[in-house]
């Protein structure tokens, strides 16, 4: 019997720990790379992105005590960099020495795996576009997101985890779609 109650609290711990889980490399957005591609911007730079001190999922998003981490640098700011940077090189809009400069600050960022029937998430961010280090734009953009999900673990974390990219596409997105921000590229 002792065997059998060692077996049964190894299960327990391994189910009462959380695995880490990495975020899904980030996919661009076909229609956001045609976008900027046929804007009209000038090629521009990245500057830094970090984390607003203090925000939720700057580091980590917890599904179900998992925590789900960035796979790009050491937060998701990194990962919301990588991302602009990759759909700026697509469309063939990024040159490092660029007097334009784009950087930005991680405000909020949380995907929800414990819903019934639904779960959703939000990623919120500033962006800032600097000429020779002058402020031409800046502005606070946030994409949110609703799926249906399931109560079940096995089902809603896969689910969640799959919906982050589809976040940054949508707030990356609400960029190419500001004319703020497309004429302070131009």
């Amino acid at each position: 019997m002792t065997r059998l109650a060692s077996l049964v609290l190894v299960l327990l711990v391994a189910l009462l720990h959380g695995c880490a889980l990495n975020a899904p490399a980030y996919s661009p957005d076909a229609s956001g790379i045609e976008r900027a591609r046929n804007s009209g911007i000038r090629p521009a730079a990245l500057g830094s992105f970090s984390v607003k001190p203090g925000a939720t999922g700057g580091n980590s998003i917890g599904l179900r005590g998992s925590p789900m981490t960035s796979p790009v640098g050491n937060d998701y700011a990194a990962y919301l960099a990588e991302a602009l940077r990759v759909e700026l090189q697509l469309a063939g809009k990024l040159d490092p020495a660029s007097p334009l400069e784009i950087s930005g600050q991680l405000l909020s960022n949380d995907i929800a795996a414990g819903g019934f029937s639904t779960n959703s998430g939000h990623i919120e961010a500033s962006f800032v576009v600097k000429r020779a280090g002058q402020t031409r734009y800046e502005a606070v953009k946030r994409a949110e997101a609703t799926w249906d999900s399931s109560f079940v673990g096995a089902v809603a974390i896969p689910r969640a985890v799959q919906q982050y990219p589809v976040l940054v596409q949508q707030l990356i997105g609400k960029l190419w779609a500001d004319p703020a921000f497309i004429a302070a590229l131009q």
